[in-house]
């Protein structure tokens, strides 16, 4: 039995010393997105688990609001104030239940806007993966790992003192960051990972 432990015992520590699902997931967001502050990796944890978060009763609404961001992205890219991304989809959070899909697919003719806007419609409908309770207390594992292994990040106290006084209140929904916006000019709806993988991966792959 000794022996046998003394074999064990340097997997254990091995294992032990693996960062989490939730640290990898910060780690590769900082990775590809070094400008992001708690506050867009909060953002990021709740689409994970909430969703786009409100259902869509009336697409014709959201296919104007879809087509005016559009043309603004556009007329972004064309002054030249901002470059096209990089990334074209990108998972959130620790589970990845939700892809955001740049809006850049549509512009560049990849996806048809009546498929990527029925996509995101279909996955505004299927309601949250969590309830709020259960989402905050989700956020409060996240903060914790952000606490130890992510202090470095710019305003990173601060950030989650605002947040913390943001949830108390009831208050779930965050923008990006001031600085990520700047850096990154994100447009993109969030996808349900199991329609993005089956509908519209395959029009961007090909």
């Amino acid at each position: 039995m000794k022996l046998r432990f003394l074999f064990l015992l340097p997997l254990f520590l091995f294992l032990g010393c693996q960062p989490s699902v939730t640290e990898r997931a910060i780690r590769q967001q900082l990775q590809d997105y070094p400008e992001s502050r708690v506050q867009d990796i909060y953002k990021s944890f709740c689409q994970d688990n909430l969703g786009p978060r409100h259902l869509i009763p009336d697409p014709q609404s959201a296919r104007n609001y879809l087509e005016s961001e559009i043309q603004t992205f556009r007329e972004d890219l064309d002054s030249a104030r901002y470059e096209a991304p990089s990334i074209m989809y990108y998972p959130v959070g620790d589970n990845g239940n939700y892809v955001r899909v740049d809006l850049s697919v549509v512009l560049d003719g990849l996806v048809g806007e009546e498929a990527y806007l029925d996509a995101f419609v279909r996955s505004a409908n299927e309601g949250m993966r969590l309830t709020e309770k259960q989402w905050v207390a989700k956020w409060k594992e996240v903060e914790k790992v952000i606490r130890k292994h992510f202090p470095e990040i710019p305003d990173a106290q601060a950030d989650l003192e605002m947040i913390d006084a943001y949830v108390e209140k009831g208050d779930l929904i965050m923008h990006h960051s001031e600085t990520f916006g700047e850096a990154y000019n994100p447009h993109y709806r969030i996808i349900a990972r199991d329609i993005f993988e089956k509908e519209i991966k395959p029009l961007i792959d090909r």
